[in-house]
């Protein structure tokens, strides 16, 4: 090989290699802004802590924050909102939820944020002038700036009213595009709020489809009944769950999977119907026998309104399905 061809191929090695440092150095990263930054006082890895506040539309709002034990200041790390029910707290979400249990969650951190007059927005008596979408929208830009946050590994859970507002937030554009996937249990969806026509939901326009959304519902539930209506409480009427499964497999163009005819055979617990559409993108759980709470393998008594069991407990089922999904 003449020398002029060597120089040839190393000037040409030499523009590869500086292209490649460009595309590395220029590339996405999901570290957020908190990264490397010392944890605020009294927070400690392992620990919960509460009454931690932001200020949201000038007002001060408030949450409780879990960190797993293996939080590492330089080390990204996926995070798990989860949102109350209707008159109840942070701390109450955070034992029905499990969620800052380590057997279900030992990588993730958890975010249990407090609703104003322990309602979210979405619930009929909950003022239209307290922004819950705008105030999540903050405290998760605020916790990124805060703590070292894998900004690509986001995500929304809610129980009932809490449940609720997961779906404004899926819905809503600015916050799911900041979020890899939501679960519901219990779903609170009213119809005619948030400025929705009489009958219809609110406007639903999420930032991407398909959503990845995993929903939980039991069939003997009271208060939010499994097919709509206005469950007795002439609090508002409520969507029947089918049919708001339904429109998110319009909305996202999928179709129906296998699914299970009964996730519990053989468990000796009563049935467990799952529903999948695009390869599990959407999935819907059916408990025959829960009423209105918290699918869990034992007895939950941290939730007044239901003490049945069911063979799985919902906090791993989520976050095994967080874990399929990243933005």
């Amino acid at each position: 090989m003449s020398l002029q061809t060597r120089n040839c191929l190393k000037r040409r090695s030499l523009l590869v290699f500086s292209l490649f440092l460009t595309l590395v150095s220029s590339a996405p990263t999901s570290a957020s802004s908190g990264c490397g930054k010392r944890l605020p006082s009294g927070v400690t890895p392992g620990g919960s802590s509460s009454n931690l506040t932001i200020t949201s539309k000038g007002l001060e709002r408030n949450y409780l924050i879990h960190l797993p034990d293996n939080y590492d200041v330089n080390k990204p790390t996926s995070m798990v909102f989860s949102f109350h029910g209707r008159i109840s707290t942070s701390a109450e979400q955070e034992e029905l939820s499990q969620l800052s249990n380590p057997d279900f969650n030992p990588n993730a951190i958890a975010v249990y944020p407090n609703g104003i007059d322990k309602q979210w927005l979405g619930d009929p008596d909950a003022p239209t002038s307290i922004d819950d979408i705008q105030f999540t929208s903050h405290l998760i830009d605020h916790l990124a700036a805060t703590y070292c946050i894998d900004s690509s590994r986001i995500y929304m859970s809610g129980f009932s009213n809490g449940g609720g507002l997961v779906g404004l937030l899926a819905c809503d554009p600015g916050v799911s595009a900041k979020v890899a996937a939501f679960a519901t249990v219990s779903g609170a969806f009213y119809l005619g709020v948030v400025g929705a026509p009489p009958g219809s939901l609110p406007a639903c326009h999420p930032a991407r489809t398909p959503i990845p959304l995993l929903n939980f519902h039991g069939l003997r539930d009271p208060q939010i009944a499994y097919f709509g209506g206005d469950n007795g409480s002439h609090r508002g009427q409520t969507i029947a769950v089918p049919e708001y499964l339904e429109q998110w497999v319009r909305r996202d163009g999928i179709r129906a999977d296998a699914g299970e005819p009964n996730v519990c055979q053989g468990s000796g617990h009563p049935r467990v119907v799952k529903q999948s559409w695009g390869n599990g993108v959407l999935q819907h759980y059916n408990e025959s026998n829960l009423e209105h709470t918290w699918p869990s393998e034992s007895p939950n008594h941290s939730d007044p309104d239901g003490s049945t069991e069911t063979c799985y407990e919902a906090a791993q089922v989520i976050m095994d399905f967080f874990g399929q999904h990243t933005l």
